[in-house]
């Protein structure tokens, strides 16, 4: 053993995921010289993308048309400023494209709104990839060994001097500590909805989806969500308006609100005089905060913003002590708080009054593949079944309320390492996303308890998920 080594023991830390959350923890490392870090994730070369904010490989119709749910001052406080630093290139990639969504955005842009717009995904990618990059670099310079590998984690075993991860292409690696990042839990299956006129899900398969957008197909999207708003867009970029024949079916058959910033900037602050005894009585007040909050003019942006801002402050421990009732909270927040892409809703509503867009209001029961497209069997919204042909099938319906997740956590689950909460169906891990097993943490969007703090809004949030790991 050198004399290095014997005044520090070398360690190893390993982080499993290559997005947000596995960006965050990456940032947050207390690596000493010597130390070695170790990221696994598909793109873990591009940490901090993920899925969700991907580089498109190539240059496709598609690559820049998915936007962010949210304007980009409520994503990440950073994000603006280098937004606006970056206008001057990020407009230069957006010229020539038949999505123009500049044009939506201009109007803000003359006000010099630049942090209320809603973007394309790509480009929060690049900026978290950038911020990554930095942390990274300053880790190496600081004599920290990093490595990156572009694979999958498929199982983890505990070892005498720590962990033992399997991956993909049957490559073992070791490590003394891990933080586990594997992103949110997978959309609900439905029957048939993986064939040659169905994808189970959007991302990944837009050049087979887009083959049968281009012939003139119907796309028939089960649900109502930011998923399918993104099919509206990946029809916007391959075809002009007048020939898009888009259809989504989801039980309410309602779109999500619009997520609008107003000029000047209202803010939501909420007045809740807790402890509240029961979840239906901590709802009761929030209920009456947005009531009160919409008569004075505020929509679902302000309402969605002062409520996070207002639960990361405060927690909902100290309004519901009960943590039994507090788990009741989550789900139905959810649902009140549902918000989405302002340009594409309004471009949606706007299309559904010429025909190209339309909605059924149904349960989605299972697909049937036929020699040429799909019929879908649904129960409508007055309890008949029917069938519904048409061109090609898209499930966007998101997790459902009973999550599933990557095989990775249901391996955590099954060796009781992290546990399922029995009233939100999320994942529930120790005080600061620690797990059963000492050394390691875990945290993804579908975690709904972390030690005795419920969340109550779910981690579907850049900055939800960045600011709960750097409180670990």
């Amino acid at each position: 053993m050198s004399d290095h080594e014997k005044r520090h023991q070398i360690r190893r830390h390993m982080i499993i995921g290559d997005g947000v959350t596995a960006a965050a923890f990456s940032e947050c490392c207390t690596l000493k010289p010597g130390d070695e870090l170790i990221v696994i994730g598909n793109n873990a070369t591009r940490l901090g993308r993920g899925l969700a904010y991907a580089a498109e490989p190539q240059e496709t119709p598609w690559q820049f048309a998915y936007l962010l749910n949210s304007p980009a001052e409520d994503i990440d406080p950073d994000f603006g400023p280098w937004l606006e630093k970056n206008w001057a290139s990020l407009c230069e990639k957006m010229q020539g494209r038949r999505l123009n969504w500049l044009a939506a955005a201009q109007t803000f842009v003359d006000k010099g709104d630049i942090k209320g717009l809603n973007v394309p995904r790509a480009f929060l990618g690049d900026f978290i990839e950038e911020r990554t990059k930095v942390a990274l670099t300053k880790l190496q310079q600081n004599g920290v060994k990093v490595r990156l590998i572009n694979s999958t984690a498929i199982a983890i075993m505990e070892t005498i001097n720590g962990f033992r991860v399997k991956t993909s292409d049957n490559q073992h690696h070791c490590a003394d500590t891990v933080d586990i990042a594997t992103g949110g839990p997978e959309t609900q299956r439905i029957d048939g909805d993986d064939s040659t006129f169905s994808a189970s899900t959007l991302f990944g398969n837009e050049a087979r989806i887009a083959e049968h957008i281009q012939k003139g197909s119907e796309i028939f999207c089960i649900g109502m969500n930011a998923t399918m708003l993104d099919v509206l867009r990946l029809c916007q970029s391959l075809l002009p308006e007048d020939q898009i024949r888009l259809t989504a079916c989801s039980p309410r058959g309602s779109l999500p609100e619009p997520l609008i910033p107003q000029l000047p900037r209202k803010i939501m602050r909420p007045n809740l005089k807790g402890p509240y005894p029961t979840a239906e009585s901590f709802l009761a007040a929030v209920q009456e905060n947005i009531q009160s909050a919409r008569k004075n003019g505020l929509q679902m942006g302000e309402l969605r913003s002062g409520f996070r801002a207002y639960f990361t402050e405060h927690g909902l421990k100290s309004l519901i002590p009960n943590i039994d009732e507090a788990r009741k909270v989550p789900n139905t927040l959810r649902h009140w708080f549902r918000g989405g892409t302002r340009d594409t809703i309004m471009d949606f509503k706007r299309l559904n009054a010429t025909g190209s867009t339309k909605i059924i209001r149904g349960s989605v029961k299972a697909i049937e593949v036929m020699e040429s497209g799909a019929n879908v069997i649904l129960k409508n919204g007055t309890g008949m079944m029917i069938r519904h042909k048409t061109g090609f099938v898209i499930n966007c319906s998101g997790a459902g309320s009973q999550f599933d997740f990557d095989p990775l956590t249901r391996s955590l689950i099954d060796q009781k390492w992290i546990t399922i909460c029995a009233q939100s169906g999320g994942i529930a891990v120790g005080e600061g996303c620690r797990t059963q097993v000492t050394g390691l943490r875990y945290l993804s969007p579908a975690t709904t308890v972390i030690g005795d703090e419920v969340m109550p809004m779910p981690l579907y949030d850049a900055h939800l998920l960045r600011t709960q790991v750097f409180r670990t």
